[in-house]
């Protein structure tokens, strides 16, 4: 099960709507965020006061390695030819690959 990243903007409107005096359960129904993360998101805004707007949570797990640039690179390179090798992969990319061994580029 993956999990939705909560934006600014989600939580700028699950404020508004708990300012407006609706229920958790329709805040939830309406935005479309778990019942759950919006009862956590109006926790934090008591806890932080009325004046400040709480900050996303930042995602849990393993960071990723390679950024999403960094893979369509690889991708569409492997796709124009795909007898590429990794080594070649690397070697034509020294800026982006610099970092990164042959094996985490296959």
């Amino acid at each position: 099960m993956s999990r939705r990243v909560i934006t600014r903007g989600n939580i700028a409107t699950v404020i508004a709507l708990y300012k407006g005096n609706n229920e958790l359960r329709e805040i939830s129904a309406q935005t479309g965020v778990g019942l759950r993360v919006v009862q956590k998101i109006v926790k934090r805004y008591r806890e932080l006061g009325e004046d400040m707007l709480p900050a996303p949570l930042p995602k849990s797990g393993r960071p990723e390695f390679l950024s999403s640039l960094t893979l369509e690179v690889i991708s569409r390179q492997v796709k124009s030819n795909p007898a590429l090798t990794a080594r070649e992969v690397k070697e034509r990319n020294p800026r982006l690959l610099s970092h990164i061994s042959l094996r985490c580029v296959w």
